[in-house]
């Protein structure tokens, strides 16, 4: 019987840090799919224009907005609904799957 722990402990201090890199990797994948969407979708918005003019970006920079599940559920409900106002921005929940959304929230969780 103590022999029997002693092994399945063994095997979970073997198979967990497998486990881990392997949801790091899908974490890492994720962010990178929200990179791709974020710069076709967003960047015409929340980066600053190319080339050397000085002009602001159109909508604020995203660098540190995720603050934690909060933050999340505001940028999550944002970028399905948009925001009404002046200037108000479009909603995508018409051209943008919920795993694209989730996808673009890695990614913005990723800019510190």
């Amino acid at each position: 019987m103590r022999l029997r722990k002693i092994l399945t402990s063994l095997l979970l201090f073997a198979v967990c840090p497998v486990f881990f890199h392997v949801l790091n990797l899908n974490a890492q994948e994720t962010a990178a799919a929200g990179k791709k969407l974020f710069v076709q979708r967003c960047s015409v918005c929340h980066l600053p224009p190319l080339g050397v003019r000085t002009d602001p970006p159109y909508a604020r920079k995203l660098a540190g907005y995720m603050k934690g599940p909060e933050s999340e559920a505001r940028a999550r409900d944002v970028i399905r609904k948009g925001t009404s106002g002046t200037p108000g921005r479009p909603g995508f929940q018409y051209t943008l799957e919920p795993e694209q959304i989730d996808d673009i929230i890695a990614y913005l969780n990723t800019l510190k």
